[in-house]
């Protein structure tokens, strides 16, 4: 049988209605008509309910954690009647709890239909803001922008972590469009509301700063990783500007860390872990000696000492990348990250194992190597401190000037 909606409206006349007949008592036209709004009945093969029941049948379901009933129940109102007075609250709950049931894209769309379908309502700033950490733990950042975007016009009525997290996902929409400067922008709108608020204090911080910190991070991994070597004078000057935009980077990332999101902690050891593997690549990929280094013998010494030297780039990103593992296995973390993380430490090792083979290669001791690293060193702090000053004079013997 189909489901039959039945409509009641009651409707009295002078405290009269004749029921089951056609006819009913007259009343003059001018007297006003009284109402009374009674609940929509739903009536099913199995159940005759109005939408209040259904709708606190819901609230009970919540109420002893059955969220699968629940959502049931709070769709169903939502469905019958789309625009009553209890749509709105019943597309927020059951997004709540296809939320708790971890079906994020079920509840970015009930959320999602809040947001659009009843802006002015008390639920959408929550909604909205739902909205941006659903679709960021989803990596969705456009979405995220775009949830955002509704939370800030109604952005008094956020709390301080509620305004954080939208901040973080209009950050995050802006850095994966490559657009720092905007996403630096409400990254330190965020920071604003913590230190107002004291709330990156020592020890563990809100979920809510945990995408906050990953944003920062992301900024300034794309800066760094604008900068590229083309093996000029200027070398010295872009190595250490990237290495400082790395571990700055590195520091915002492990700043999430602090708020012991698996998720978060995921997304920031492999974005860690991928910036010294690519800065390492990326090194191999443009070196090349120095003029001083005019012969085969002390060519070859070049090679040797800086492939030692690079070699701690990769040391660092294999740390890294085995401790963010290793968390993810303790959390049960499942998400693609996990693969791309072993995808990312299995191309380190071989670059580990080819570097080993390289440099057992070469006619030298590893003291010797390290030697000849030192005096790398010590030229590469002398051209960042001064980077027009001319080339020092070639030392004696096998020694090289980068």
């Amino acid at each position: 049988m189909h489901r039959v909606v039945v409509a009641l409206v009651a409707a009295a006349c002078g405290g009269l209605v004749a029921c089951g007949n056609s006819s009913t008592l007259a009343r003059s036209a001018s007297a006003p008509v009284p109402t009374t709004d009674v609940s929509r009945i739903v009536v099913t093969p199995t159940e005759t309910a109005s939408l209040d029941e259904i709708f606190e049948a819901g609230h009970q379901a919540a109420a002893r954690e059955d969220y699968r009933q629940a959502a049931v129940y709070f769709d169903r109102v939502a469905k019958l009647e789309p625009g009553g007075p209890l749509a709105a609250d019943a597309l927020f709950l059951a997004g709540e709890a296809h939320d708790l049931l971890h079906e994020h894209a079920a509840a970015l769309e009930r959320y999602e239909g809040v947001v659009d379908h009843f802006p002015g309502h008390a639920r959408a700033p929550e909604a909205a803001t739902r909205g941006v950490r659903l679709s960021l733990y989803e990596e969705e950042w456009a979405w995220a922008g775009r949830f955002a975007d509704r939370a800030l016009e109604r952005l008094n009525e956020l709390t301080a972590l509620q305004q954080i997290a939208v901040y973080s996902g209009k950050a995050l929409a802006s850095v994966s469009q490559g657009d720092d400067v905007h996403a630096s922008g409400f990254v330190e709108r965020g920071r604003n509301v913590v230190e107002q608020r004291g709330l990156d204090l020592a020890g563990r911080l809100p979920i809510e700063l945990a995408p906050l910190y990953y944003a920062l991070g992301e900024i300034r991994r794309v800066r760094a990783e604008r900068i590229h070597f083309d093996g000029t004078e200027t070398f010295a000057g872009r190595m250490e500007a990237r290495c400082q935009l790395i571990l700055d980077a590195q520091s915002a990332y492990s700043d999430s860390w602090r708020a012991y999101d698996p998720h978060w902690s995921l997304l920031s050891g492999v974005r860690v872990g991928e910036l010294y593997d690519n800065l390492h690549r990326e090194l191999m990929g443009t070196m090349k000696p120095p003029a001083s280094a005019d012969s085969d013998d002390r060519r070859l010494l070049y090679y040797g000492a800086t492939r030692l030297l690079y070699s701690v780039l990769l040391e660092k990103a294999h740390g890294m990348l085995d401790h963010t593992l290793a968390m993810a296995a303790r959390e049960h973390e499942r998400s693609p990250w996990v693969e791309r993380a072993r995808t990312t430490l299995a191309g380190i090792r071989e670059a580990e194992q080819a570097e080993a083979e390289s440099l057992a290669r070469l006619p030298y001791t590893r003291s010797e190597l390290e030697e000849a690293l030192t005096r790398i060193r010590a030229e590469l702090r002398g051209k960042a401190a001064n980077p027009r000053a001319a080339t020092p004079r070639r030392p004696s013997g096998a020694s090289i000037a980068p």
